[in-house]
């Protein structure tokens, strides 16, 4: 019996929506925690879980997706240069969040999440702004995406 296999296309022109999704997962997280910064004892197991999280999305860009895109498209490199840019400025905010919260400073800890939302809401909307686009018209995927 023969079973169809799907376009091409129609798995590639996801990268940039399946972009979108995950960016809202990080939102809806980070909302959370703020939410509960001073609430539960779980904070730190949640936390430290959405640190880590979005510390592996980054460096995958940063590893992977951001090389990639460089290749095919040099007009991005000032783009691409800010991204990562904020990726460190992201990276500073998460290590003081993970410091705070193995205090036990839940106000500081709350505090920091609401600095990190400001610029990692700020990134997310560039960075979409900017690559979904291209990575819904991207042909040549990277390997380890």
């Amino acid at each position: 019996m023969y079973k169809k296999q799907p376009e091409l296309d129609e798995r590639l022109v996801a990268w940039g929506d399946e972009l979108v999704k995950l960016h809202d997962g990080f939102r809806r997280d980070l909302a959370e925690l703020r939410r509960t910064a001073a609430l539960g004892p779980s904070l730190r197991e949640h936390c430290l879980t959405f640190c880590e999280a979005l510390h592996a999305h980054h460096t995958g860009e940063d590893d992977v997706l951001f090389p990639h895109l460089d290749g095919l498209h040099p007009e991005l490199a000032e783009v691409l240069t800010r991204l990562r840019s904020e990726h460190r400025t992201v990276a500073r905010i998460l290590a003081r969040i993970r410091a705070l919260v193995e205090t036990g400073d839940r106000e500081a800890t709350g505090a920091e999440l609401d600095r990190l939302a400001g610029e990692l809401e700020a990134h997310l909307d560039y960075e979409e702004e900017q690559l979904v686009p291209l990575l819904n018209e991207m042909i040549d995927p990277p390997d380890d995406l």
